[in-house]
């Protein structure tokens, strides 16, 4: 199971974290199986949410665009950022292959270039 932070909650959810530190004690008072408390070495609790609970109670859905459709902010906000890396990722692989491209055209050429061989100088070759 995944255990993120309340940070990482208001983050996820745009919520504030007021209203989150509300939840975790209105879930610590029920002793719900949705939140963990992490005792850290300065002897306080670190708060900790089950994020299939966050996933399923916090996120709000909202409407996109003119559409009917709904999807989810959190959702949203991942598939744009795949979306950048994506874009990112493929820029990338293009300069690579062009980089590839290249490099096979140079090799190309040096193995298509003349053997030249070296001329023996009379000066060289002295026999004693």
């Amino acid at each position: 199971m995944d255990w993120i932070s309340i940070k990482e909650v208001c983050n996820l959810t745009n919520k504030s974290e007021s209203t989150v530190r509300n939840l975790a004690r209105k879930l610590k008072d029920s002793n719900s199986k949705n939140i963990r408390l992490e005792r850290l070495k300065t002897g306080h609790d670190k708060i900790l949410f089950k994020l299939s609970y966050v996933n399923s109670q916090l996120l709000t859905v909202k409407p996109v665009g003119n559409k009917n459709t709904s999807i989810d902010s959190g959702l949203l906000k991942t598939v744009e950022i795949l979306e950048r890396q994506l874009v990112t990722k493929d820029e990338l692989i293009n300069n690579l292959t062009q980089l590839l491209a290249m490099e096979k055209q140079h090799v190309q050429k040096l193995l298509d270039a003349p053997e030249t061989k070296k001329k023996k100088r009379w000066f060289w070759s002295r026999k004693d």
